[in-house]
């Protein structure tokens, strides 16, 4: 009841320290939290799939070691690294454009623009993966001598590099990010790893050979293949009132303004990493034998499966950049930068730890093949692994500030370095050498993406910070 001569107080006068709409600061901390809660919900899905491929993984690698051998292992291992680097290098990652070009036209319903998009995608898929086949079946023709393969090898190589051909599954991603349907994705990468699991079961059963197992492998990436396509075409008939034209993939009818800038500068990006990733394998293999090779490798994925907790925000975290940039929202932004990196803090302490206690015996298990000091090789490499950690929100920061260029740049610069460096300490030091290889390039990359981050968000504030009112003239008594 108001007082009489006093008027009820108007929802107008309310501080602003409880007002919202008059404390941009606090709307953007509640911004900053929810998207954090999504990021982090939606990386619990995917770390739970990731967790489950990962106990698969030590079923049907000791079982494949047990069959083949740890030489016919290694010689599995080079032939698939292979054919991942070539997936890699030649493909290009069209769920990037998909995320930044299509999100905007999804929410606006604009679904002309949306279907010119996905054309896109979908035909740089394809193109992209049957170049990918073409050169990994003349590299094998050409370069497997150098890399000390035997003729039996290079025949089940050139093979199954057909697969290369169904290893580009860019747009269906892309898809199901933008929709945030990471359960569907989840899923689909478990029914891969059960089939690679059921088919190392048959072949140890039965004691099949090193081809049994690479075609097992080229399957497994064909039921992703599908998988894929077939759910990522449902989401968007599901969720697109309009269907989709066929004319688009074979007769665009617009060209999108900066799509192939941002199409080719993260796909060049991609491939640096693969690149950094594959190589020593190669390498390795070609130096000292399959079997070291093996050694190496399982020690690499061991350690990045420790870390893939903190490397699996990166799916989650793209969407929720996009949406702070387009809302112009930097505050927000800051915000779910720092919580990302404080979460990220708290698990690189849990990968340094389970590294050091546990690394030597996982590395035996799987292997059955005793490593000598192979606790100091995955404490090594869980060093390098703990470093990359630290770039994960970076590189979607300056991604999606359209700095792709830079962490282009960065790239560049590491491999540059890294490459001397890993042919100079794996030729004297061996597979220790290539694990401080890999330390001394994630430091360099941490390095440059760190300071470039600091000094884009330092621009941003500066842009947005309000300018002084103007000064009263001086007016003289």
């Amino acid at each position: 009841m108001a007082i009489k001569g006093c008027a009820a107080p108007s929802p107008q006068r309310v501080p602003s320290a409880l007002s919202s709409d008059r404390n941009p600061l606090l709307v953007s901390q509640e911004k900053g939290k929810t998207a954090f809660s999504r990021i982090i919900s939606n990386t619990s899905i995917i770390v739970l799939g990731r967790v489950l491929n990962a106990v698969c993984s030590f079923i049907y690698i000791p079982w494949t070691v047990q069959t083949i051998g740890l030489t016919g292992f290694g010689q599995l291992l080079l032939i698939t690294s292979y054919l991942m680097l070539v997936s890699d290098i030649t493909h290009l990652h069209s769920w990037q454009p998909l995320l930044h070009f299509g999100t905007s036209s999804y929410k606006e319903k604009n679904h002309r623009e949306f279907h010119q998009i996905l054309g896109f995608c979908m035909r740089s898929d394809f193109i992209s993966g049957l170049t990918g086949m073409i050169v990994g079946i003349g590299g094998v023709m050409l370069f497997s001598r150098t890399m000390g393969w035997p003729d039996t090898l290079r025949s089940m190589a050139e093979l199954t590099a057909l697969t290369i051909l169904v290893m580009n599954r860019g747009w269906p991603v892309g898809v199901m990010r933008m929709m945030s349907k990471f359960k569907v994705a989840t899923t689909i990468e478990l029914a891969g790893t059960l089939t690679r699991t059921i088919g190392s079961f048959i072949g140890f059963e039965l004691g099949k050979g090193l081809p049994y197992f690479l075609a097992v492998w080229g399957i497994t990436q064909l039921v992703l293949f599908v998988l894929y396509n077939t759910f990522g075409m449902y989401l968007v008939r599901k969720n697109i009132s309009t269907s989709f034209p066929l004319r688009e993939l074979f007769m665009p009818t617009v060209k999108i303004r900066g799509i192939w800038k941002l199409t080719l500068g993260t796909s060049f990006s991609e491939i640096l990493e693969s690149f950094f990733k594959q190589i020593s394998t190669l390498l390795i293999g070609a130096w000292m034998g399959a079997a070291e090779a093996a050694i190496f490798r399982v020690a690499t994925q061991i350690t990045n499966a420790i870390a893939k907790p903190a490397t699996m925000l990166i799916p989650a975290i793209y969407p929720e950049f996009i949406r702070f940039r387009n809302e112009r929202d930097w505050q927000g932004f800051r915000q779910t930068m720092l919580r990302i990196m404080g979460t990220i803090a708290l698990l690189s302490v849990v990968v340094l730890g389970v590294s050091l206690s546990f690394g030597s015996s996982i590395l035996d298990y799987m292997l059955h093949h005793h490593s000598p000091n192979g606790g100091a090789l995955i404490s090594i490499l869980a060093v390098s692994a703990l470093i990359d950690v630290a770039v994960v929100p970076l590189e979607p920061l300056l991604t999606v500030m359209g700095k792709v260029y830079s962490v282009l740049r960065a790239k560049i610069v590491t491999i540059i370095l890294y490459m001397p460096v890993l042919l100079v300490l794996t030729h004297f030091m061996g597979i220790w050498g290539a694990a401080l290889a890999s330390v001394i390039a994630s430091a360099v990359m941490f390095l440059w993406c760190s300071i470039r981050a600091a000094t884009v968000f330092a621009a941003v504030y500066a842009s947005e910070r309000p300018e002084p009112p103007p000064s009263e003239p001086h007016i003289p008594a």
